[in-house]
């Protein structure tokens, strides 16, 4: 009972908040739509009667030419959602509640991917009963799959980690939303690795991880400051501290991924290198240690510059831009960030 209360309470916080982004959408759509000026009237000018002429035939070998239309820049490949009703009839709660809120499209780093990307066949992604809390790239299907299992798992988590603190259902729907984001983001980057065959000298896991961090730090949003990011990827590295019990056997240290208290630190790393002035808390309170973070600037551009680059040469051409006019979009986008954020005093 308690949890269908959680899910419910959750659904129509996030609900509120998907509406929210909608309605942003369609402002930004109305402010961008082009605006057509009316036609001038122009004035009369006498015109002097012309004496007619002969029509003169061309030379045989002048052939009229049409005038090019210049094509229109090809879109990227996008992608493909789904919500497979589970067997199990525990897990209809985050079934009806993930489909309800559509919740494969509240994640902002993969609708700005969907189409920006020209891959060889489109990522589809889906919501699924696994058997068990993961969520994972089938890379002979190209799927993209996050399960129900690990829905459940986030949401009792957060519901734990916001009692123990005494937080909100925001909060905990924000806990959510920052892992979940993560997390596809993670297996976003195992997909494009694959499709792309991007090259990578060291552990794919740990790479793919760099890049989702890559990604939530350089798209920038009109709806999120630098700071929201920055608080989403705190929320994504608690995820990896908390699941990490400190019990490491042979095994866990023999596995692809590194141990959850490694992710976390070099996830911070990431985050506090991207700006030090900024983020200069994340060290004082401890999160990151002092002898880390001196590397951590130079380490987090290195990782970004790289997987950029990597990146760049797939970007379809309808979304490729000069250095100037991607400057000026992100002006853009910080000037409207400033709009909407909250006034620092009450009226």
């Amino acid at each position: 009972m308690v949890q269908k209360i959680i899910i419910g309470i959750l659904a129509a916080a996030l609900i509120a908040v998907c509406s929210i982004w909608g309605y942003s959408a369609w402002q930004a759509k109305q402010a961008a739509a082009p605006v057509v000026a009316p036609l001038a009237t122009a004035a009369a000018v006498p015109v002097k009667p012309v004496k007619p002429v002969e029509a003169i035939t061309p030379p045989a070998e002048v052939v009229p030419v049409a005038a090019e239309v210049p094509a229109e820049k090809a879109d990227g490949t996008h992608f493909t959602y789904e919500y497979v009703s589970p067997r199990n009839p525990d897990l209809l709660p985050m079934y009806n509640m993930a489909r309800e809120i559509d919740v494969l499209k509240q994640l902002p780093e993969v609708n700005q991917l969907d189409g920006w990307l020209t891959l060889p066949r489109p990522i589809h992604y889906i919501a699924a009963e696994c058997g068990t809390v993961n969520a994972f790239y089938a890379k002979d299907k190209g799927d993209i799959v996050l399960c129900y299992e690990m829905l459940e798992f986030l949401v009792r988590q957060g519901a734990a980690m916001t009692q123990a603190s005494g937080g909100s259902t925001r909060d905990q729907l924000n806990y959510l939303m920052a892992n979940l984001r993560f997390l596809m983001l993670h297996e976003t980057g195992h997909a494009l690795v694959d499709m792309l065959d991007l090259p990578s000298t060291g552990r794919e896991e740990d790479a793919v991880d760099q890049l989702a961090t890559t990604l939530m730090l350089s798209f920038v949003s009109a709806d999120e400051s630098a700071g929201d990011i920055a608080q989403k990827l705190q929320l994504a590295a608690t995820f990896f501290i908390a699941t990490d019990d400190g019990q490491h056997d042979m095994a866990t240290y023999a596995d692809e991924h590194s141990v959850g208290a490694q992710r976390y630190f070099n996830l911070q790393c990431m985050v506090y290198g991207h700006n030090p002035g900024k983020y200069l808390r994340i060290v004082t309170s401890g999160r990151l240690p002092e002898a880390r973070a001196l590397r951590c600037e130079e380490e987090s551009k290195q990782i970004t510059r790289n997987w950029m680059r990597l990146i760049e040469p797939n970007i379809a051409p309808k979304h490729r831009m000069t250095a100037e006019e991607e400057r000026a979009k992100i002006e853009e986008i910080q000037r409207k960030q400033v709009d909407n954020a909250q006034a620092p005093y009450m009226r």
